[in-house]
């Protein structure tokens, strides 16, 4: 009988994983929010430049400068969200990805502060912000935000749905 058990359990998980990767792409806008169980993920404003600050101190990009501002919203009622720069990623319509690079935002928080950290701790039922920098070919005209994280108890609710959900970067 125990083996049955196990024997269906294994099944219905399978059937579920394969479900969750034919899903389809979920894709947003600024200001709406990616669940990822009790944390909420936003990005509240972008810009994209070939240049981060004024003058003398101008840092010149050999592509494109995407800067994000990142919001994190920690809904539980007692724990702590944990996560750092690497949290988020962009992908172009080609299936690229990029990341955050932590030295181009390390100066554009000398240029115009936004408190960097390199670690954020975000406590129960508030919210933090960061701004992160992304360096893309010129090319490129459609990116998407995407977050990682592992799957926590209400990932399973909802089928996952943060690693299918895409914040568009462009109008």
């Amino acid at each position: 009988m125990e083996a049955k058990a196990n024997f269906l359990l294994i099944i219905v998980s399978l059937i579920s994983i394969s479900c969750a990767n034919t899903k389809p792409e979920i894709v947003i806008g600024l200001n709406e929010g990616i669940h990822h169980d009790d944390f909420v993920y936003s990005v509240t404003n972008y810009s994209d430049d070939q240049k981060i600050g004024v003058g003398s101190d101008t840092l010149m990009a050999k592509r494109k400068f995407y800067i994000v501002t990142l919001e994190v919203l920690n809904e539980a009622k007692r724990v702590n969200h944990e996560w750092d720069n690497s949290i988020a990623y962009v992908i172009d319509e080609a299936g690229n990805t990029y990341e955050n690079n932590v030295e181009n935002q390390q100066i554009l928080n000398q240029q115009t502060p936004f408190g960097w950290l390199e670690k954020h701790l975000t406590k129960p039922q508030s919210k933090d912000s960061t701004r992160l920098v992304f360096e893309l070919p010129l090319h490129v005209k459609h990116p998407y935000l995407m977050m990682r994280g592992e799957t926590l108890m209400g990932d399973f609710f909802d089928g996952e749905k943060f690693k299918r959900t895409k914040i568009k970067l462009f109008d």
